[in-house]
């Protein structure tokens, strides 16, 4: 009798973790943002950045909540070698588009971004997109089931 079962590599345990604590980063980022008083929250990211707190429209931050906890839970779908976390990484990157919105459509939130912003901005686009391709390809292999 044949086993054919496929061996998960070493090295998709790697990807894995950071992956695990790139989206743990995330979500404590997202907590602790939307945890901290005013005061606390303009001595962290700056008096223009909080001018703009209280404007960001509340489905902005749903997205941002969307991409977050859809990513984290994808990445835990992607270590217990789940198809479905491709359906999750799909809603983060989606959460991420609506997330950054505001950014595009609204000149008050747009004067306040810098090169990091937008630079942090793109490096989450890339990540989302990093996360569908090796999710796919894992798929592809065979690797999720």
């Amino acid at each position: 009798m044949e086993d054919s079962k496929i061996e998960t590599p070493r090295w998709f345990w790697v990807v894995g973790a950071l992956f695990l604590i790139w989206n743990l980063i995330g979500c404590s980022g997202y907590l602790a943002e939307h945890m901290m008083s005013d005061a606390a929250y303009g001595k962290a990211f700056g008096p223009e950045k909080l001018a703009i707190r209280h404007i960001t429209p509340v489905w902005a931050t749903a997205g941002y909540a969307v991409g977050v906890w859809s990513g984290l839970i994808g990445v835990i779908l992607l270590l217990r070698r789940k198809a479905l976390c491709l359906r999750f990484f799909f809603a983060s990157f989606l959460g991420a588009l609506v997330g950054f919105l505001p950014v595009f459509i609204d000149s008050r939130v747009s004067s306040t971004m810098g090169p990091f912003d937008y630079g942090m901005m793109v490096f989450v686009w890339v990540m989302c997109f990093l996360f569908i391709h090796f999710a796919k390809r894992m798929r592809r292999r065979g690797i999720l089931l």
